[in-house]
């Protein structure tokens, strides 16, 4: 295994150097899908991650579908499948959409594991998940660094890094960020790094950040209007199935329960589209403060809390202190109840 590892990383870091030679020739992609074993009439729909965003659907017929359109640059997207009564099935894969002619080949009970040709930037992914799944534990996480490094003027690499960068000193974040040529350091991936590796750190104990955004309204609200309230500031995204998790499950009973106390939930989305974030808001039933100031991942706002992984929620005192930030969600813990009893007990 190691062997193969070593010969298929020379192999796909040489081409990783002729990315920008191949790809800036062609201005549209052609994703032909082969899927062996699904029903036709399937419905498939194309979901660009890093857009959040369903850019194009269609049906399976004849165990085969296609995609052609433009991405502006290479995106990390998923094939979601669904049965005919719109329910969501289990197959699905993920690749790195790119302007150029591309294939999928993957059969039902295992299409995660699907086959992607013609995509320089997934052949890379491929190649940084050997690293992440070796057996060998030692230095695992420096030698995915220093791959990440090797080819940082990529959208994988940008990609892959925004997921550990609360683990890597911002000095050396700024040295990847030096790395990259017009198009990454102009693109929202490089702008949300350059964000965050110039941002002050924030953690408990620390004064809360005012922030500001506007309602699906249109109102106008900044998180110091409730000062001397405890507050539960939770960033979230539409595109974010933990999140959503979070806004039908847990956040009706905190608001049902202490909706006669000084606390106040505020959601903060960081979505860019707001047709998405009032959709999204509507079937989470959100009665709660939901405001967003559609600048994702690359706004000030976000910024200032530092958020690398959604969703993530902090809990604000009566004095305005920070007293723990929460991130993730499981159902039926209860730990941010736990932390809001202690506040106003």
């Amino acid at each position: 295994m190691r062997i193969f590892f070593i010969i298929l990383l020379v192999f796909l870091v040489s081409v990783s150097c002729k990315n920008e030679k191949t790809t800036t020739k062609v201005d549209s992609f052609n994703l032909l899908v082969q899927a062996k074993n699904f029903p036709d009439s399937t419905k498939v729909v194309l979901y660009n991650r890093d857009i959040d965003k369903d850019i194009d659907s269609a049906f399976v017929v004849n165990e085969r579908f296609e995609f052609s359109g433009t991405v502006a640059l290479a995106s990390l997207s998923y094939l979601n499948f669904y049965d005919k009564n719109g329910k969501s099935l289990e197959p699905y894969t993920y690749f790195f959409l790119e302007n150029t002619n591309m294939s999928v080949t993957g059969e039902y009970s295992d299409f995660l594991n699907a086959k992607v040709t013609g995509s320089e930037q997934t052949d890379l992914y491929t190649v940084y998940n050997a690293i992440s799944q070796d057996n060998d534990t030692s230095n695992r996480f420096q030698k995915e660094v220093d791959f990440l490094y090797a080819n940082a003027n990529s959208q994988m690499a940008l990609t892959e890094l925004l997921y550990m960068k609360k683990q890597i000193s911002k000095d050396s974040l700024l040295l990847f960020y030096e790395k990259l040529d017009t198009i990454n350091t102009n693109s929202i991936k490089g702008q949300e790094l350059l964000n965050y590796a110039k941002a002050i750190d924030i953690k408990a104990g620390d004064r809360f950040r005012d922030i500001k955004g506007t309602d699906l309204e249109g109102k106008q609200h900044k998180l110091s209007d409730y000062a001397g309230k405890v507050i539960l500031l939770d960033f979230w995204a539409a595109g974010c199935r933990p999140c959503r998790l979070q806004n039908k499950k847990e956040f009706p009973e905190l608001v049902k329960k202490y909706s006669k106390d000084d606390f106040v939930l505020i959601s903060y989305s960081l979505d860019t589209d707001k047709k998405s974030w009032k959709q999204s808001s509507e079937k989470d039933n959100i009665n709660w403060l939901n405001i967003s100031d559609l600048q994702g991942m690359k706004g000030d706002n976000v910024s200032k809390y530092a958020v690398t992984a959604i969703p993530n929620s902090f809990l604000i005192n009566q004095e305005g202190i920070i007293v723990k930030s929460f991130i993730g969600f499981t159902e039926g813990t209860n730990t941010i109840e736990k932390e809001i009893n202690k506040l106003l007990e």
